[in-house]
C-alpha cells in the first residue's frame, strides 16, 4: 500500500488521539492504530512493526497538535510492515530520526552530541570483522538505552519549534525520516546533513504538500 495515499486507507479506522487507550472506540495512538490496520490485537506495541520506529512513532504522535496528528495516519501501512528488530536497522531509523530533527529544529550543541553519537553507532554496526559483531550482539541494550535518549532529544527539539503546521510538518519529517531508514531506503550521511544546515530556515523546506510524505 502506498503510504503517500490517504484514500487507500480503510474506513472505520479509529481516530487519532494521544496517550494509550484500552479500546479503539475510545481513539488510537499511531501505533494502536496500526495494530487496528494490520488486524492484531489492539496494542501500541504491535509485533508487526520494529520497536525503535514504534518508539518513535509513539513520541511523534503525543508531541502533534490535534490538528497535524491525523496526517499521521499515511505512515501506518508503512509502519504495518516493518521487520523486526537487528542492530543495523535501529542504528539506522535512531541514525535518520536524529538527523531529520536536527536539520528541522536547528543545531543545539546536545542535538549535535546525539547526531554524533548516533552516527558512530551506525558505523559500529555496520562495520565488518569482530567488533562490529560484538556490537550487533548488544542491540537490545542500545535499544532500551541509547537509542531511546537520541530519539527523546530529537523529538523534544522538534517539538521546541513554534506550535503549529510547521512543527506537525517537522514532526513528520523525522517519523517519515526513520520509516525510510526502517525500509532500507537510503539515509543522509552527518556531512549531508551538516551540509544542509547551512541553508537558512531548515524546518521550513520540510513543509511538505498537503497530503504528501517527504
Amino acid at each position: 500500500m502506498n503510504s503517500t495515499d490517504r484514500s487507500a486507507l480503510p474506513a472505520g479506522l479509529p481516530e487519532l488521539r494521544p496517550g494509550a487507550h484500552l479500546l479503539p472506540e475510545d481513539g488510537a495512538c499511531l501505533m494502536e492504530y496500526v495494530s487496528v490496520l494490520a488486524g492484531t490485537t489492539f496494542s501500541d506495541h504491535p509485533r508487526c512493526t520494529d520497536p525503535t520506529l514504534a518508539a518513535l512513532a509513539r513520541l511523534v504522535n503525543d508531541s502533534c497538535s490535534d490538528a497535524g496528528r491525523p496526517l499521521l495516519a499515511v505512515l501506518a501501512p508503512d509502519l504495518a510492515a516493518t521487520p523486526r528488530a537487528d542492530a543495523r536497522r535501529t542504528a539506522a531509523v535512531v541514525r535518520a530520526a536524529v538527523g531529520a530533527a536536527f536539520t528541522a529544529a536547528g543545531e543545539t550543541g546536545a542535538l549535535r552530541r546525539h547526531l554524533r553519537g548516533a552516527q558512530r553507532r551506525y558505523d559500529k554496526v555496520t562495520g565488518t570483522g569482530r567488533l562490529a559483531a560484538l556490537a550487533r550482539r548488544t542491540d537490545l541494550l542500545h535499544r532500551h538505552g541509547s537509542a531511546v535518549r537520541h530519539l527523546e532529544a530529537a523529538v523534544a527539539a522538534v517539538r521546541d519549534l513554534p506550535l503549529g503546521p510547521q512543527r506537525d510538518a517537522a514532526l513528520h519529517a523525522v517519523l517519515s525520516a526513520a520509516v525510510m531508514a526502517a525500509s532500507g531506503r537510503r539515509c543522509r550521511s552527518l556531512e549531508a546533513i551538516d551540509m544542509e544546515r547551512s541553508s537558512p530556515r531548515p524546518h521550513e523546506r520540510l513543509l511538505p504538500p498537503p497530503g504528501a510524505v517527504r
